[in-house]
């Protein structure tokens, strides 16, 4: 599957330049208020803030994935919760063996886009319910990445 080789070699050239213009994927507000914070007024205000800059961010490095693979030739859907652990539902064009290469192509730039953060990264299958192919992780007090295929 060299087609596929390709493609994941022009995601990852890609990736390495994340600094895309980007359109919102999601709510950009803070609702905290309505799952029960009991912050002070004058803090949460300022975490909205925070909160808000945060998932701006977050919105903003999943639409540069997006649009590195506006084909979805090697990523299907990218999802980011709130720990910033990414999931990846890959294409089934995807080699097992390309995965760790993109588990840290993408630990790279999450690690540019939210630094000093430990962060984790979780390839699934396209299948229904997806299955999960791999994990990668960046611990950032050491700052080393692993990948761990999971066994089936």
């Amino acid at each position: 599957m060299n087609h596929s080789y390709e493609a994941l070699r022009w995601l990852v050239s890609v990736a390495a330049c994340a600094g895309l213009l980007v359109t919102g994927c999601g709510p950009a507000s803070d609702d905290s208020a309505s799952r029960g914070a009991s912050e002070p007024p004058a803090s949460r205000s300022s975490g909205m803030a925070a909160g808000n800059a945060d998932k701006q961010r977050q919105i903003e490095f999943l639409n540069s994935i997006r649009q590195s693979d506006p084909r979805y030739q090697t990523i299907e859907k990218a999802v980011l919760n709130e720990n910033n652990e990414l999931a990846l539902i890959l294409s089934r064009n995807v080699e097992l063996d390309s995965i760790p290469a993109l588990m840290r192509t993408m630990l790279v730039q999450m690690n540019k886009e939210f630094p000093g953060q430990d962060l984790t990264v979780v390839a699934y299958a396209p299948t229904q319910p997806p299955r999960r192919i791999g994990t990668g992780h960046f611990d950032a007090s050491t700052r080393n990445m692993s990948y761990t295929p999971e066994h089936q």
